[in-house]
């Protein structure tokens, strides 16, 4: 696939979800990768409703620490063998905690298969965790959300810069350098589109 739309943290808002799904589909969009936190540990918001429309709209999704909350919380409840009659626990027990594809990345968070991944910001408002994250993966470019506010981080000669995305304009990624991209939270308006043949990342206002 060329054109790939992002979404994230819409923390079970079903209004923010379908918007952003709509709005990138309309831009082109080939593949829709869901970073995470489709699901909310804090408020009642049904996961089933979330799950038909991320299954209906073909939606691929990476686990967020509040959809890994759902889950165990659906596991105490109901037991491992049985009590889950819409398959939501089943389902998210089977969502990955990061999809590779080539050289991109798609993760909640920390590009590594641990439950710290989930809930560990690379986001600190320095660029210590972000050149880490660079030393330690082989990925040029790394998408994730659970920061919620839209950031860059790219290296380029040894040097890892952090920066503010913009949010009116595309922006053409540099094959010769690395990024870490913070798309941002849905429930706050943000999505994106990642063209990969043109290497151009652009931002989308869903409101």
């Amino acid at each position: 696939m060329t054109r790939i739309g992002l979404l994230s943290d819409n923390h079970g808002r079903l209004r923010a979800l379908k918007q952003a799904i709509g709005a990138l589909r309309r831009r082109g969009a080939e593949q829709l990768i869901h970073l995470g936190d489709f699901c909310d540990s804090l408020y009642p918001r049904d996961p089933k409703a979330v799950l038909r429309v991320l299954m209906k709209n073909g939606v691929l999704a990476v686990k967020g620490n509040n959809d890994h909350i759902v889950e165990k919380r659906l596991t105490l409840k109901n037991g491992r063998d049985g009590g889950d009659p819409a398959g939501v626990r089943t389902w998210l027990r089977q969502i990955p905690v990061r999809i590779v594809d080539g050289d991109l990345c798609f993760a909640h968070s920390l590009p590594f298969e641990s439950i710290r991944s989930f809930y560990e910001p690379i986001d600190d408002g320095s660029t210590r965790k972000a050149a880490d994250v660079f030393h330690k993966t082989p990925h040029r470019i790394l998408f994730c959300g659970h920061s919620h506010l839209s950031v860059l981080f790219r290296l380029n000669g040894g040097r890892v810069s952090r920066e503010p995305l913009p949010e009116d304009r595309p922006l053409e990624l540099h094959p010769s350098e690395r990024y870490i991209i913070v798309v941002g939270a849905l429930e706050l308006g943000c999505c994106a589109l990642y063209d990969r043949q043109k290497g151009v990342y652009e931002p989308v206002r869903i409101f």
